[in-house]
């Protein structure tokens, strides 16, 4: 009788299923190295390829390549792909800036109110974007966001304008049409928004119009302005 109970318990025993494998992980797609990453994301680019370059930026982010975060998120504030793009971006442009990257800090300060601002356009200023020296001028000289410095203003406009920043030109062509330096000439003030306009530089455009006499000329300018994305420039909707 007990042997007989021991088969039968036996014949309804299954075995346990052996233990299965942890399945590996996942390979990663696409580049594996920082300058593999940018290079498709610059040759993606040239093909208007934009998925694929965002992919590749993205990928370089994620390998620890700032500037590559501040790359991705630029092109996210202006040319979002999806929903939720916008927020997106400013967290990029974030971590790039945390990671002392000027085109991030500069980017940045577009979406921050006028302290914070000031504060990123310096940072960036420092890290030697040219571009936010002279947005970081006028700023100073106005005291809007910072405390009013006329001759950093003004120094800084001129390196900006030296190095071939459009916003530069257009901020010591201001230092020169409203005195910042003591000196006012409009002459000099015209020379320089011509300049600047001509660098695509929207403020510029609209600066030199307001001292166009010409009606029709400085029509052309604003327009020319707004297209650069000056909005005051633009008509009222």
């Amino acid at each position: 009788m007990r042997l007989a109970l021991l088969v039968l318990l036996a014949a309804c025993h299954h075995d346990a299923p052996a233990a299965q494998p942890t399945p590996p992980a996942p390979v990663p797609q696409g580049c594996q190295t920082v300058p593999a990453c940018t290079a498709e994301a610059d040759d993606a680019l040239s093909k208007n390829d934009i998925p694929h370059a965002l992919a590749s930026l993205n990928n370089a982010c994620a390998l620890g390549d700032f500037h590559s975060c501040a790359r991705e998120g630029v092109y996210l504030t202006t040319n979002p792909q999806k929903g939720g793009d916008a927020q997106r971006a400013i967290m990029l442009l974030q971590e790039a800036c945390d990671g002392d990257d000027a085109l991030g800090c500069e980017k940045l300060a577009a979406s921050q109110g006028d302290q914070k601002a000031a504060q990123l356009y310096d940072k960036a200023c420092k890290l030697g974007d040219n571009n936010a020296c002279g947005l970081l001028a006028p700023m100073l000289q106005h005291g809007t966001g910072t405390a009013v410095d006329h001759a950093r203003a003004v120094q800084l406009a001129q390196q900006a304008c030296d190095a071939g920043a459009g916003v530069g030109c257009t901020a010591l062509g201001e230092s020169y049409a409203e005195g910042w330096n003591g000196v006012t000439n409009p002459a000099q003030a015209t020379d320089l928004f011509t300049k600047s306009c001509a660098m695509s530089d929207g403020r510029g455009c609209a600066d030199l119009a307001n001292l166009t006499t010409d009606p029709s000329a400085a029509a052309k300018l604003r327009a020319k302005a707004c297209a650069n994305g000056y909005q005051p420039a633009c008509p009222s909707p």
